[in-house]
Formats: structure tokens, sequence, C-alpha cells
């Protein structure tokens, strides 16, 4: 997947600093500029053109959630995350259909399951587009020999010290890819629920907790899957649409 393009919007520098340092820990996104007024955000959002704002609401010359409404008109798509030190604006924040809301003092666990949110909500976006292109079958090389698996037959993937092993109902294959290179080849209901693990979300007919983590099962005996804690309620989200 393309990094995903992130402004930060905040008058306060020692909270946009926070925010670069948290997001910078995350491969999958880029922050492309910062802002430290509504004006200033209108400005970046029309330049950068960013799939996802991290918008504080009390700015001078014009509140984030003005500005979160003007940079949505011109951009439909973009996935605001408001940040406010003050939970009394959370109901208007989510009237301009806000991904999400965090509340100050920002956690990086908190700001991450944003960001998931954010960046699943794009990854639905794109499915429901024109003339989507669904491949039927994934093609893998295995032990030298190339096999072709139909995608509605794979339950998940999981990474297996250097290598992944493809499940279906009834086999496994060993492939020598990388997760992220799977990630990117297959339909995007195929979700990465933990850091070795890419789920049909489809599959999944139960979800257990286990511990400090939480197990998906499907149909087929023996078959299951890791969730981690920060995935969770991603997952949740996703099926419940």
């Amino acid at each position: 997947m393309e990094e995903l393009k992130v402004v930060i919007s905040d008058d306060d520098v020692s909270s946009r600093t926070l925010l670069s340092y948290f997001i910078e820990l995350l491969s999958e996104y880029k922050i492309v500029g910062q802002a430290s007024t509504g004006k200033e955000l209108i400005e970046v959002v029309m330049k950068e053109k960013p799939n996802i704002v991290l918008v504080d609401i009390q700015m001078p010359l014009l509140n984030g959630v003005e500005a979160a409404k003007s940079c949505k008109e011109m951009l439909p798509s973009l996935q605001v995350i408001f940040t406010t030190g003050c939970e009394e604006f959370a109901v208007e924040a989510f009237n301009i259909s806000a991904t999400d809301y965090i509340v100050k003092p920002i956690e990086k666990v908190r700001l991450f399951i944003a960001l998931e949110k954010a960046k699943q909500a794009l990854q639905l976006q794109g499915l429901t587009k024109a003339n989507p292109v669904i491949k039927n079958k994934l093609a893998i090389k295995s032990n030298h020999t190339f096999v072709y698996i139909l995608i509605e037959d794979i339950l998940y993937i999981e990474k297996e010290g250097r290598k992944l092993i493809v499940h279906t109902d009834k086999d496994r294959y060993e492939s020598v890819e990388s997760l992220q290179e799977m990630e990117d080849r297959l339909p995007k209901y195929f979700f990465k629920t933990h850091r070795s693990y890419l789920v049909n979300l489809r599959k999944i007919v139960k979800i257990k907790p286990f511990g400090e983590t939480y197990i998906a099962e499907f149909n087929v005996p023996d078959k299951k899957a890791n969730i981690s804690k920060l995935k969770i309620q991603v997952v949740h989200r996703l099926l419940g649409l």
C-alpha cells in the first residue's frame, strides 16, 4: 500500500511535535504539512491533497470544525481526526462525519487506533469505486512451484519465521513473500489483524479473547488467527459494516 499523506493542524507547537513524533513511528503514514490556524489548514489541504488531517478544534482565526468542513467540501474522501482538550465539541465534530475524536493529552495507542480507522475507511472507499478490479486467484511460488489459489478460499496468511503460510479450508502453502507484499496484492477485505497475520474478514465466524490478545476462528477446526489488542476495535468496526 502507498503511504497515506497526513497533515497536522494545531496552534500549539508542542502538540504538533508530539503528533509528528508518534506518526513517524509508523511507516504507512507520511506527514506532508502542518498548520497553526484553520486558514492555514485549508491552504495546506488545497496544496497537498492529503488523505488524513489531524485537527485541533480550538485554533485562532478559524476553528478546527469550520476549517475541516471547508476541507471536506474540497476533498470529500478526506479523513478528519479531531484532537482537543475539551469533550464538549464531540457532537459538533461528528456532525461533519469525523473519523475519530481524541481528547488531549494524546496517548500513542489511542492515536494509532484513530489512524487505523482512517486507513480502513479509505480502503473501503476504494472498494466502492466504479469497475473495481478484483483478482480471482492469488499466484505464489511455493517450493519451486507456482501455485494458483482461489482468493475466496483463503482464510488467513500467517508469518512463520522468514516465510509465509497461506491457509485455506483444506491446505496450507508456503511463500517467501513478505506480509506487506501479500497485502498489496489482495483485496481490501484482507486486513492485517496482527504483525504476523493477514486475515480474510469475510471468513471470520467468531472472535474470542485470549490473554492480552484475541483469536479469530473460522468454519474449519484448528484454523485460528491472532488479532492484536491494538487492532480489535477496527476489526469489530469493519465486521459491523
